[in-house]
């Protein structure tokens, strides 16, 4: 990734005018096939043209395994790193085929089948005898036949080596203590097996009111996917699928190769017909992990499995926390570490992220719900992030949603700041996911981006631009590119438009950077109730109901570890950590925790004026000894934290900087942050339909510059004691203020909007022509519903309407269009006025004369219409095309 610049000029004056590729849009670049030359050339100057900074090029599974990696793949591969460093362009790479690293599109495990996942299963039975049987991997088989066959050679998923790694008698119910746990497993064998089953027996016989729980270790003979937890399986990962790129590029890297990015190394999240207990998948295997395990949790491997799926008495919670905190630990050193040391050996950058159970939610396991995410790399998110060199995480459509906080909250645990958030589209009126959302628009995509830009994010990344559009009348998810997680953005008809988000977000990203966000509250990550309790426990919705009530009363947080606490310092009841200030800090529904010092440090916080809140249940168990102890909260609430819990609570702490109140029915996002020399930095977005009013006060004054995201223009700073900011649905603000040694008591008025007679308003209802498309006659259209009503429903395109436009008064007019699906350029007698991608719609037509004159709007739609034809995605009723508000012509007010 391109590194960030320190010193005087970052989030400077010069930054925000032109901003650098790490705070413009990225993009996966999806090979569906080997590219010729000049497809490289013609692409990869598109998409610099679209505002695009970096790209990362990415084989996806409509390309033959057989050809990625192969010489013409490669040679390939540098043309296009090489094209892309002429235009100025940053390269990464994405580091596998298709998804999930590790693999190198099955060459990993060629002649290396010791490096294929093993995985743990147990069944518990009274009998002597039992069975591990009916393995499966719902996980991938719910995404379909291509996918499965891709995992898995043959399509079939297949076992061998069964062993037993653990065996323990125990009483049937109630366990109260591991001293009635028998460790059996020198008694337990295999007797029978075969590629999908295998039977174990003990011999003896439990006895009455005892059950025989039994851990069998297999590994896989298809899996392509690898055993995460040896290293030596990382190592053979880099040197069939990562250093033939590096030798390929050769000098290109570090520049414009500066990176590689991993995406989501997890393996099979397996279950089986007789899978019982707290723990929802199967767990990966390695001979290191029971002396790993042992050593972490002061306790034989056999009866700290046990505690995985059973209560096992008071040590339940604490075997199971640092049974997964050891078990993480190997898995992200064995995996991730090796892969830094790699990069670093290289000279480039690692990034990348892990399986995000959260994606799309704010709960912190409201994405990925069939999964149990304490068998992958995941819930350790601290300890993943401080092997990488920057912070990426995952996000899921286009909602707010937990992903570019906690990326953003790791980073500084770390010592960086802010995140890449790749964003991907999941059909949501099919139960295809694949089938994406080709009828995402350019207003929808930009307000997901200025959310994530608030919420943490520095770059935005696409997932992604395609090679080709793939094939008419064919459905089929993945193999067929259309319906590969669509949209591929450069195939949408308002792809020409994409400079205009381009510009406008990086912009946005680049004010952003110059200053440290304004964080009152502190989260506290339950790593270790994570793991001890599991993801259905409380503290994932607990977590969620914190950040979306902070955010709804416009307070900002940012998540801290139990380490942070450990470092962090307490000055004037305020706590200090990752370079933030903290009035309060938060324990959703904490249950569990790793240290004592983490109570010391709260109880010091409390005692200097701090506040502690809490919710749900209650501390129970801390890792290092003190059991039972409690945290001395300022405020508990009992249930799920509401709105006017929230809002009480935060009325309490201390303010400082400037004020926002809203006085509107809705409330702006807002982003909040400080810069060294005393000057804060405001962003206010309205994402809503309607227009919403902001008010900020600062003191007894305060200067004020408004940085334009649209062109880059900074205004000259200007005295107020107030400041009213009126936001039009989709607009955005960005607003330095500081200081002012002049005494005023100018009250401001921020609005872009001109000021429009509206009683003068001429409706525009008739006489419009159309075209679908440059090519094609004109007929008469009505305006007032869009063209998918009129004989156009499969049409997708840059649709032409015209219309005799007679001015019959001189003055200034503005045309406003109240209703565009889904973007438009506007001309008047031949010339282009202006390009809009989302509301408002509004075109300044100058002064004209008594005449008529020539008025032409082109409209460009969604590809859906076209795209999800002849297919199961499309739905009850076309997509909304066009123009279906008839416009106004409204003459400004003298």
């Amino acid at each position: 990734m391109e590194q960030i610049r320190t010193g005087q000029d970052i989030g400077g004056r010069d930054l925000f005018e032109n901003p650098t590729a790490a705070f413009r849009p990225s993009a996966y670049w999806f090979w569906h096939s080997i590219p010729a030359e000049d497809v490289c050339h013609a692409q990869l100057a598109d998409f610099k043209l679209k505002g695009i900074g970096t790209i990362l090029i990415q084989a996806r599974l409509a390309m033959s395994r057989d050809d990625y990696l192969s010489p013409a793949y490669l040679d390939a591969y540098r043309v296009a790193a090489g094209i892309a460093g002429k235009l100025g362009l940053k390269l990464g790479i994405y580091d596998d085929y298709n998804w999930i690293s590790g693999h190198a599109g099955g060459r990993t495990v060629v002649d290396r089948d010791d490096l294929r996942e093993r995985h743990l299963f147990w069944s518990s039975s009274g009998e002597a005898q039992g069975e591990i049987s009916g393995v499966h991997p719902p996980f991938t088989r719910k995404m379909g036949a291509d996918i499965v066959a891709w995992h898995y050679e043959g399509g079939i998923v297949e076992w061998c080596e069964w062993t037993v790694e653990a065996a323990l008698l125990h009483p049937s119910v109630g366990i109260d203590s591991l001293d009635q746990v028998v460790d059996v497993t020198a008694r337990t064998s295999i007797i029978e097996s075969d590629g999908i089953s295998c039977t174990h027996v003990f011999d003896g016989v439990p006895a009455e009111g005892q059950i025989l729980t039994v851990f069998v270790s297999a590994r896989s003979t298809t899996s392509r996917l690898i055993n995460y937890l040896l290293p030596e399986a990382a190592e053979r990962f880099i040197e069939v699928g990562l250093d033939p790129l590096i030798e390929a590029l050769g000098d290109l890297v570090p520049d414009p190769v500066g990176f590689v990015f991993y995406d989501q190394p997890a393996a099979g999240f397996y279950k089986w017909s007789q899978i019982s207990g707290d723990l929802g998948n199967s767990l990966l295997y390695a001979p290191t992990l029971p002396d790993v395990v042992s050593r972490g949790t002061s306790e034989t491997f056999a009866r700290a499995l046990l505690a995985l799926v059973r209560g096992v008495g008071p040590e339940t919670l604490r075997l199971r926390a640092q049974f997964y905190a050891a078990y993480s630990a190997l898995m992200n050193e064995a995996f991730s570490g090796t892969l830094r040391r790699w990069a670093e050996g290289r000279g480039i950058v690692l990034t990348g992220h892990e399986i995000l159970p959260h994606v799309s939610s704010w709960s912190l396991n409201g994405g990925f719900t069939s999964i149990d995410p304490r068998v992958a790399l995941a819930v350790d998110f601290f300890g993943i992030d401080a092997y990488r060199h920057e912070t990426a995480v995952d996000s899921n459509n286009f909602v707010a949603q937990l992903a570019p906080k906690l990326g953003d909250s790791v980073a500084r645990s770390n010592g960086r700041s802010r995140c890449v958030v790749e964003t991907y589209a999941s059909a949501e009126r099919t139960p295809v996911r694949a089938a994406g959302q080709w009828e995402l628009t350019l207003e929808t995509m930009r307000a997901q981006a200025i959310r994530l830009h608030c919420l943490g994010t520095r770059q935005f990344l696409w997932h992604g631009v395609y090679q080709t559009d793939g094939r008419d009348n064919d459905p089929t998810p993945f193999s067929n590119p259309r319906f590969d997680f669509g949209p591929g953005i450069n195939f949408e008809p308002w792809w020409s438009y994409h400079d205009l988000f381009a510009e406008e977000t990086a912009r946005i990203s680049a004010f952003i950077e110059g200053a440290t966000p304004r964080t009152p509250v502190a989260i506290l990550y339950p790593l270790h109730t994570g793991f001890a309790e599991g993801p259905r426990h409380s503290h994932a919705t607990h977590i969620g109901a914190w950040c979306e009530g902070l955010l709804a009363d416009g307070c900002d947080f940012m998540f801290v570890s139990e380490a942070d606490l450990a470092t962090a310092t307490i000055e004037n009841g305020r706590l200090r950590t990752s370079g933030l200030v903290f009035d309060a800090v938060v324990l959703p529904s904490v249950t569990v925790l790793e240290a004592t010092k983490t109570l010391h440090t709260l109880a010091v916080f409390k005692a200097a004026g701090g506040a502690v809140w809490s919710s749900g249940e209650r501390l129970s168990t801390v890792c290092d000894g003190a059991a039972g102890r409690a945290v001395g909260t300022s405020i508990h609430l009992e249930g799920m934290p509401g709105k006017g819990d929230i809002t009480a609570l935060l009325q309490s702490l201390r303010s400082s900087g400037p004020d926002l109140a809203c006085h509107s029915a809705g409330r702006p996002w807002q982003w909040v942050g400080y810069e060294a020399a005393g000057w804060w930095r405001v962003v206010l977005f309205n994402d809503g339909a309607s227009h919403l009013i902001s008010e900020i006060s600062c003191g007894d004054g305060f200067a004020c510059e408004v940085w334009s995201a649209t062109t880059g223009d900074v205004g000259k700073a200007t005295a107020f004691s107030h400041l009213t900011v009126a936001l039009a649905p989709q607009e955005v603000q960005c607003i330095r203020l500081g200081e002012t040694t002049q005494k005023t008591t100018v009250q401001g008025h921020l609005e872009h909007q001109p000021l429009l007679a509206a009683a003068r308003a001429i409706s525009l209802v008739d006489g419009w022509s159309f075209a679908p498309g440059p090519d094609a006659g004109f007929v008469p259209i009505s305006v007032v519903a869009g063209w998918e009503t009129q004989g156009f429903a499969g049409f997708s395109g840059t649709g032409i309407y015209r219309l005799a436009l007679e001015i019959g008064d001189e003055a200034e007019w503005v045309l406003e269009l109240p209703e565009v699906h889904t973007v438009v350029a506007a001309l008047l007698d031949g010339r282009q006025i202006d390009r809009r991608g989302w509301r408002p719609y509004r075109f300044a037509l100058g002064r004209l004369l008594p005449s008529v004159h020539s008025l032409e709007l082109r409209v460009a739609n969604t590809a859906a219409n076209r795209y999800y034809i002849n297919t199961p995605y499309l739905g009850d009723t076309a997509d909304k095309s066009g123009l279906s508000v008839a416009p106004k012509l409204i003459q400004l007010a003298n």
